[in-house]
């Protein structure tokens, strides 16, 4: 589970915490990690990287899979960015068979200086984070992509246009996979109610890749 910019590996809400009850219930092992220099992990958010986010989360999947378990991936926003770029990576064509997008960004339209260093709620990053994020190609790594995906967008999200919303959301209704609108749902926090039924659906979509 990769959770996003400036989150932890509690996800918003506790949300990865629950569900990952939810998922070791039903038999699967979950690991859920800060991104480098987020949350507990060792460094600073001022040195925090996309790229190395996404470094490490490859190393986390190659490691599972040559331990010889089914790996399957869950990111939310810039966690659900990586998570596409993860599994768009040639080194892991067919080896992952599903992955969860919860409201990734697919294309950041933030324009930043790179070195120039920049504040949100207390805490310090440079614009390169988000430089390396645009240059990443979700795009390219969708399509290259032969998985399933579970996307989930909120009707209300404050952070990313319904305009790239809904060209993200066709790109996957191309792929025939299934997609999540939640009415009235924000970024992120999403009532409770709410949230126990996107569970409910990831834990169907799962079933059928994961056996």
């Amino acid at each position: 589970m990769s959770h996003g910019f400036r989150g932890s590996s509690i996800g918003p809400a506790r949300s990865f915490v629950n569900f990952e009850k939810l998922l070791v219930k039903e038999g699967f092992s979950v690991l859920r990690f800060d991104q480098p220099c987020s949350g507990n992990s060792e460094g600073d958010y001022l040195d925090s990287s996309f790229d190395e986010w996404v470094q490490t989360t490859s190393y986390f999947a190659q490691k599972y899979l040559n331990l010889g378990y089914q790996v399957v991936l869950l990111g939310q926003s810039m966690g659900a960015t990586n998570t596409m770029v993860v599994v768009g990576q040639d080194h892991l064509k067919d080896r992952i068979p599903c992955i969860i997008l919860w409201v990734p960004d697919a294309k950041s339209e933030i324009s930043v200086d790179p070195e120039q260093i920049y504040e949100e709620d207390g805490q310090k990053y440079k614009g390169k984070f988000w430089m390396q994020a645009c240059n990443a190609d979700f795009v390219g790594a969708m399509n290259k992509y032969q998985g399933g995906i579970h996307l989930v967008y909120g009707e209300q999200d404050k952070y990313i246009t319904k305009e790239l919303r809904d060209k993200t959301i066709e790109m996957v209704k191309a792929k025939g996979q299934p997609y999540m609108v939640l009415s009235g749902q924000n970024h992120s926090s999403w009532e409770f109610d709410v949230t126990q039924q996107v569970y409910k659906e990831e834990i169907e979509f799962l079933a059928k890749y994961v056996k």
